[in-house]
């Protein structure tokens, strides 16, 4: 028995060895890790190529027709299909087939499709915004009730840097179906404060006095005028509107000055800021 085992042991190795099998295993082997080094190598090279470039674009002057906000897009948009393009070379040179290859992105992009869709309206979005130039890297804007400078325009959102210095990363579809207001579109801007004041004030001496704020204000444009006007009645006090025009990028310095002289101002001619007050009236029940 044992020596019909050994007999039977001894001509399955036999006919492995003439089939060559481990010598084929084997090259297959050596021959699969050339090509992944040569992919590897492929990959490596192209990315450092493209590192070394890009540099040069971003130093492009600003003449150029091509600005910083399609820079940006375009960087972002040609680092996705460089590497989907690199990643299909090497699957070719693996020895993937062509039809296999085909089948499988036809599929991966229909599930894509499905599962991005609302990425794919940020993309449209990006689309829109740089063709209607709705705005551009470094303008100050007021998206989604986010306030800033655009820091950066990616294939799918968009990037500002709020006045805190935040980073707010809005989606390209909420850009283009929400209101957006770019104050660096127009040269000046309009400066509007509500101040209120107490009931037995001056008003003629109140508006005056705020007026006088922003004349003195070197920045502050003399045409279109500075002016007021009794914007509300409310419970505590009579709200005034000031108003005045300055160019946008005095804007903030302005704002910030005005805030600052308001209350010292209207203390030198005694008129008061009132707080928020309620008057209370207790009627006694046991009388008759």
């Amino acid at each position: 028995m044992e020596t019909q085992s050994q007999s039977f042991l001894g001509e399955v190795f036999e006919k492995l060895m003439n089939k060559k099998i481990f010598v084929n295993f084997t090259v297959d082997i050596i021959f699969f890790i050339i090509k992944l080094a040569i992919c590897v190598a492929i990959y490596y090279v192209v990315l450092k190529v493209i590192r070394k470039i890009t540099p040069m674009f971003r130093k492009a002057s600003s003449e150029q027709v091509i600005d910083e906000s399609l820079r940006s897009f375009i960087r972002s948009v040609l680092n996705i299909g460089l590497h989907a393009v690199l990643i299909t070379l090497c699957l070719l040179i693996l020895g993937v087939k062509e039809s296999s290859l085909l089948a499988f992105f036809g599929t991966l992009g229909i599930g894509v499709g499905l599962a991005l869709k609302d990425n794919l309206s940020n993309f449209a979005g990006g689309i829109i915004v740089l063709i209607f130039k709705t705005y551009k890297v470094g303008d100050e804007v007021n998206i989604a009730s986010e306030m800033g400078y655009i820091h950066d325009i990616d294939i799918f959102s968009t990037t500002i840097r709020t006045h805190n210095n935040d980073l707010v990363i809005v989606p390209n579809g909420v850009v283009v179906s929400n209101k957006v207001i770019n104050y660096t579109k127009t040269p000046i801007r309009r400066l509007k404060f509500i101040v209120g004041v107490s009931y037995d004030a001056d008003l003629d001496l109140a508006r005056a006095t705020l007026e006088k704020v922003l004349r003195d204000n070197p920045l502050v444009l003399t045409n279109p005028v500075v002016y007021t006007h009794v914007d509300s009645y409310a419970d505590s006090s009579i709200n005034i509107a000031l108003k005045g025009w300055v160019k946008n990028e005095c804007y903030w310095t302005v704002y910030k000055e005005t805030l600052n002289e308001i209350k010292g101002a209207l203390d030198k001619e005694n008129i008061s800021i009132p707080f928020p007050q309620m008057d209370v009236h207790f009627n006694d029940v046991n009388k008759k």
